[in-house]
């Protein structure tokens, strides 16, 4: 009976562990995505934007960027003969720069850009193509560093697909968080080249989150 009763209770401490464990990082990732809207919301009633300050925008249209990026992607395990599989991906995204936006000094700006567009994956495994579409507000950091202009930039947003799993990983719901680590220069003020991360899941809110990782190369241009 003691050995059944102590076999109870540690089952049972797995399965709370294993669930607070999950609800850390959902509220981990639910915070951080707090955290961006609350800085907006500050920036957006202590904005600096006037057109004074900001002659990079000679028009409203020209706060708009269109972005192509194609990224690379792997398959968790080594298949048989095949070894590990890529998956390649590619993203369009329409990007606006806002009037969040914070002057440090005469060279360096945080801006917040809202990120828009479709995504589209290749499974080599299951021989098929998934497609979805995201949005992402991301804030980067402009600087100026040995006359170049360079710039990071992060952000967590929500992304769609219509399909749940990718070579060998089950995602565990078609509703993803997109998590975004970005750096990059800018070229000519018109053009932006970059690399980037992105990391697709679901936080944990389903059953299973293997989660994919795809390392991107990006390229905007200003239009």
């Amino acid at each position: 009976m003691n050995t059944l009763t102590r076999t109870l209770n540690e089952v049972q401490g797995s399965y709370i562990a294993e669930h607070y464990k999950n609800a850390s990082r959902f509220t981990l990732k639910l915070s951080c995505f707090s955290i961006c809207l609350l800085i907006a919301s500050v920036l957006t009633s202590t904005s600096v934007y006037s057109q004074e300050q900001n002659t990079e925008f000679d028009s409203p249209f020209s706060r708009s960027e269109i972005s192509l990026s194609v990224a690379e992607g792997k398959s968790r395990w080594d298949f048989p003969n095949r070894g590990q599989l890529n998956s390649t991906a590619f993203r369009l995204a329409y990007v606006y720069t806002t009037d969040m936006q914070w002057q440090f000094g005469e060279d360096s700006t945080l801006r917040l850009e809202l990120e828009a567009g479709a995504h589209h994956w290749k499974d080599p495994w299951l021989d098929e193509d998934k497609t979805g579409v995201f949005v992402n507000p991301m804030w980067r950091y402009y600087f100026t560093a040995f006359t170049q202009r360079l710039y990071f930039g992060a952000g967590i947003g929500l992304a769609y697909s219509n399909d749940d799993e990718l070579i060998d990983r089950k995602l565990g719901s078609r509703f993803l968080f997109e998590d975004r680590l970005e750096a990059g220069i800018v070229l000519a003020k018109r053009h932006r080249v970059s690399v980037s991360v992105n990391h697709y899941s679901n936080a944990n809110l389903a059953d299973i989150n293997h989660g994919v990782n795809f390392y991107f190369f990006n390229y905007a241009y200003r239009l």
